[in-house]
């Protein structure tokens, strides 16, 4: 995949096709340490086998698919770029991923654009809480619950757009790097 941004809709639709009602991503840049942490964790059923098991390409719990290439691509992207992908269960009882990877290394993929990713997921899962905590300079956390209700009287896709704009001006506010 082209960007992190992508890489994070792909865990997060596997969250969501899980039952997830609740998804924490968390961004760090930490440039003393020269690392990138993208952390999702859910308040999912968890995984279902053992994470060497869920990492397998030739694995999926979707029926009808005979891979399930997203975790294993990921893994991949992050060790690519001097990193690591570890699984684990959320505080919330679900799945938590943490994938870490060198901030300046060359094939460290961009971020991407997290904010239009997370509105669409927004806009798709009326009902999902979703909660987003940037770290790099500063730190700033966003909670669609509370951008929905500061917006009352407006639909779905408002508030994916709202939250979506919520996002980009917090990216901006932490400086973190693409």
């Amino acid at each position: 995949m082209r960007d992190l941004s992508l890489h994070l809709l792909d865990v997060i639709e596997n969250s969501l096709r899980a039952g997830a009602r609740r998804v924490e991503v968390r961004i760090e840049q930490r440039p003393e340490r020269n690392e990138m942490v993208l952390v999702v964790e859910d308040d999912g059923p968890g995984l279902p086998v053992p994470a060497a098991q869920a990492l397998d390409p030739f694995f999926t719990t979707k029926p009808g698919k005979r891979v399930g290439l997203g975790l294993s691509l990921l893994q991949a992207a992050a060790e690519r770029a001097g990193g690591a992908l570890n699984l684990s269960t959320s505080p919330h009882g679900g799945l938590a991923l943490r994938a870490t990877m060198l901030m300046n290394h060359l094939d460290r993929a961009p971020l991407g654009d997290l904010p239009a990713t997370l509105a669409t997921l927004l806009c798709g899962s009326p009902g999902v809480r979703f909660r987003v905590i940037l770290i790099a300079r500063t730190r700033v956390e966003l909670d669609s619950d509370r951008t929905a209700e500061r917006l009352s009287a407006a639909g779905a896709g408002e508030v994916a757009l709202a939250f979506a704009g919520e996002l980009r001006e917090a990216l901006d506010r932490v400086e973190m790097r693409p």
